[in-house]
């Protein structure tokens, strides 16, 4: 049945319906001042993260500005910024880099390509209602992966802020690669780099609301043509194309896209989670709601517009999506506002940036990601002693060691890993009375709670189903093997287990039989219907009995207790 709250119609498929007409002066003034400040991070990070990415400059401009522009019309939050982000380019680098083998056009398509292959399945997600995936990639695997990433994201960029040739081979080889590389560093390209870090920490600290990148493009464009630091090695920018793309279908074969795939699929979890997260956070703090599977059919739109207009895959990035709000943005009018500023630079602005530094794009992009190695979380995942931390310090390791895309896949792994050792693995727990009441609880963690003589009540503490099946067979007659005293009567409480399949089925038949030919009875209590509806239309519930069911604890013992033990 529908939710009679959920838009339909327009309302649905473009949620720009709902708030637009709704717009006062206000609110458009907020908003246009806030995509101001917005595009002087955005429009300097387009350019930078493009360079991890592997594309030319211009293409995190043209992401920019579609992604933005797009996701304002089907995107269900009023504050995500979606562009171009560090972590979506990282991966993207590494899924497409080997495939282009140093061809600079096909690289360029094949990185286009990415972003359309991406932008269908987050659609095809979308259409299937999907978005639930995402949940699957656990917070601290979800954390050691990314920490990695910022990392991996570091140590690249830092051959541009020492003037040092770019390494080769695995994160721990590039950063090798960087340390032994220090003597030789160009002094002039340091000093750039470490000012352009500075004054980015330093109005961050001072001044918040004044975009630092954007200040320290200028004074980086400013120096150059002062001090002609070009002639000194300091590399820069070069021409960069100005105007608007073209709307084209990237050529790339029917193989390249089956190569692409699976690594789209990963970017796709990680791109989703991240703006998701980001998304709720905002809504919630703004009392809205963000539908998930609109979301998702947001971001498909929006990098299907990315990939057509030769951008790379777009994401909505926290950081982004922090400074639109900080910025006072009420709508998506912000970001319109901050696509349209991206296109005036596309158009007019582009000449000036020929004389850019590359070490303050490297400065941006290791400002922007530094955040990533959050070494505060995993000390917390570590503090809580739950196991959490070697998990993420697996992911971790995996991405500084297999690389990105390897990590990514062991990330997923992990979480898979964890999910089929919990789900095929559940506690469970013998059951005794606590005194005076009715109320039936874990034995070994209420020692005052009393077992009933003869009766075994037996709890599994979680779903039952074809993979744990046999393990809890043998829990259970463990529990009657070990019982204090002999048992005549076992109850069996599935209140943890809505539904059971024709595995867990043919144990409780394998169970009830045995515990016959040993003289015990079985008995169920608290089963759903769902399970009640299988007993019956497999025959067992004929076999069991049906005053053997109880809706109850309470009452099955009441029925089954011995009577030399009755009040």
């Amino acid at each position: 049945m529908r939710n009679e709250d959920e838009p339909r119609g327009l309302l649905r498929i473009l949620p720009i319906a709902n708030w637009l007409p709704e717009l006062s002066a206000s609110t458009v003034r907020a908003d246009v001042i806030a995509g101001a400040a917005l595009a002087g991070l955005l429009v300097p990070e387009g350019l930078a993260y493009a360079g991890i990415a592997g594309v030319p400059p211009q293409a995190g401009l043209y992401s920019a500005a579609a992604g933005l522009a797009v996701y304002a019309l089907f995107g269900s939050s009023r504050h995500l910024a979606v562009s171009c982000t560090s972590g979506s380019a990282a991966m993207l680098a590494a899924l497409v880099a080997p495939l282009a083998a140093g061809d600079l056009r096909r690289y360029a398509a094949l990185a286009s390509a990415t972003a359309i292959l991406a932008g269908l399945l987050f659609l095809l997600s979308s259409a299937f209602k999907l978005g639930f995936l995402s949940e699957f990639i656990s917070k601290p695997v979800l954390r050691g992966f990314v920490f990695g990433l910022g990392i991996t994201i570091m140590v690249k960029q830092a051959p541009k802020l020492l003037g040092i040739e770019k390494g080769h081979g695995d994160t721990m080889a590039q950063a090798w690669q960087v340390v032994v590389s220090l003597p030789r560093s160009n002094l002039w390209t340091l000093a750039v780099g470490a000012c352009a870090v500075a004054v980015i920490v330093l109005l961050g600290v001072l001044a918040p609301r004044i975009p630092s990148a954007l200040v320290v493009f200028a004074l980086g464009i400013v120096a150059v043509q002062q001090f002609e630091l070009n002639r000194h090695g300091v590399e820069i920018v070069g021409r960069v194309p100005a105007g608007l793309p073209q709307l084209e279908l990237p050529l790339v074969s029917r193989d390249d896209l089956s190569e692409l795939f699976t690594g789209a699929i990963g970017i796709v979890l990680i791109v989703y989670a991240e703006a998701l997260a980001a998304g709720r956070t905002f809504a919630a703090k703004h009392k809205y709601e963000v539908r998930p599977n609109q979301e998702l059919a947001a971001m498909g739109v929006a990098n299907l517009a990315s990939g057509l207009t030769q951008g790379i895959i777009v994401g909505g990035g926290m950081s982004g999506t922090a400074a639109n709000e900080a910025g006072g943005a009420r709508t998506q009018i912000s970001t319109i506002t901050t696509a349209l500023i991206s296109v005036l630079t596309l158009l007019f602005l582009m000449p000036l940036f020929q004389n850019l530094p590359e070490a303050v794009l490297g400065a941006i992009v290791i400002h922007a990601v530094w955040h990533l190695a959050d070494v505060k979380e995993m000390r917390r995942l570590a503090s809580l002693k739950t196991g959490s931390i070697w998990a993420a310090l697996t992911a971790l390791a995996g991405v500084l060691v297999l690389g990105v895309l390897k990590g990514l896949i062991l990330a997923m792994c992990l979480t898979l890993a964890a999910l089929l050792k919990k789900v095929s693995a559940p506690q469970d727990s013998v059951l005794g009375r606590l005194p005076g009441t009715g109320t039936f609880v874990d034995l070994e963690k209420h020692p005052a709670a009393e077992a009933i003589p003869g009766l075994l009540i037996f709890r599994p503490n979680g779903i039952l189903f074809f993979a744990n099946a046999n393990r809890f067979s043998n829990r259970l007659r463990a529990a009657v093997k070990d019982a204090a005293s002999p048992i005549r009567e076992v109850i069996l409480n599935l209140e943890a287990s809505p539904e059971i399949d024709v595995t867990v089925l043919d144990s409780l038949e394998q169970l009830r039989s045995e515990l016959k030919d040993n003289g015990i009875g079985l008995a169920f209590a608290r089963i759903a219907d769902p399970v009640r509806a299988l007993f019956l239309r497999s025959g067992f519930l004929d076999r069991l009995g049906e005053a053997n069911v109880f809706w109850g604890v309470d009452s099955a013992v009441a029925a089954l207790l011995p009577v030399e033990h009755r009040p």
